[in-house]
């Protein structure tokens, strides 16, 4: 059996949670361990658009998509996709994520998410003045495109929801549109505009640099795939090939193993996995000027 390590704050997951997390709490003076089974910053945080999406309140499941469910299922080109040998696994979640897509449950949902990320930008701006990001900030927001006149009109639910949040848009015909990215073919039909929005130019190295701040600001790093969480009088204890650690306080950010890990703590969380790739492709020059 592993000897049994001792810390104030472990931290499951050091991707950019984990990290922005351990930032926070080490300068408040905290004891910090991260652990994860992989290098800190090298998961799905350090491939991804880089957008801080503040204006990304609408839920994924919303009236317009419970209606084209039935299409996106059938259709062999739909970025939708379910293996049917795990429907019945799935069958409870999906009659959760149904009944979360009614009108009152979504804009109850977005109301909720816009809450959370009301103070994204600002708290994003701070973190770049501690760890020295702010060369990786780029302030020149971001645009949604519509090829389809349909497309756009069916998106005019979520326009009004986040202009009665208070999220800055602006909609833009096509002329505007290529005059903001006259790198794109002229196939939008519309665009939205959000001015406000930030982006990081390189995901991989702000998941670098922050690792390096929060180490140089005394956290430490484990390398541990963690498998159990008991709760106990006097802290919590964290098992899994090989370790054990005693923490005072837990946090979870594992992104999607931290279901499981909740679970054991006595919090059942619908989280489900969602598949994402990325691809980068070595150019001359900048091809967009912000994210589209």
């Amino acid at each position: 059996m592993a000897a049994s390590e001792t810390v104030e704050i472990a931290i499951v997951g050091a991707g950019v949670v984990g990290l922005a997390t351990a930032l926070r709490l080490v300068a408040d003076g905290r004891e910090v361990l991260l652990i994860d089974p992989n290098e800190p910053g090298s998961g799905a945080s350090s491939g991804n658009a880089g957008t801080i999406a503040e204006y990304a309140c609408m839920p994924v499941g919303t009236p317009a998509v419970l209606r084209a469910l039935p299409k996106l299922l059938l259709d062999p080109d739909s970025p939708f996709s379910l293996r049917w040998p795990a429907l019945l696994q799935l069958a409870p979640w999906l009659v959760r994520f149904m009944r979360q897509s009614l009108p009152a449950a979504t804009r109850a949902n977005a109301l909720a998410l816009a809450g959370l990320l009301a103070d994204a930008l600002p708290a994003w701006e701070d973190m770049a003045g501690e760890a020295g990001l702010e060369d990786l900030l780029r302030r020149n927001g971001c645009l949604y495109l519509y090829r389809r006149e349909s497309d756009f009109a069916a998106g005019a639910g979520g326009r009004a929801m986040r202009a009665g949040f208070g999220i800055h848009q602006e909609v833009l015909t096509p002329e505007e549109v290529a005059a903001l990215e006259p790198g794109l073919p002229a196939t939008a039909a519309h665009g939205v505009y959000f001015p406000d929005s930030i982006n990081v130019t390189d995901p991989a190295m702000v998941m670098r640099r922050l690792l390096g701040a929060v180490s140089a600001r005394g956290a430490s790093v484990k390398q541990a795939e963690i498998t159990g969480l008991q709760v106990e009088a006097d802290g919590v204890q964290l098992s899994g090939p090989g370790v054990r650690i005693k923490a005072g306080t837990v946090v979870i950010a594992a992104g999607a193993r931290s279901r499981a890990l909740a679970a054991q703590a006595g919090d059942r969380i619908p989280l489900e996995t969602e598949r994402g790739y990325h691809l980068e492709f070595q150019t001359d020059a900048p091809l967009l000027n912000r994210p589209v």
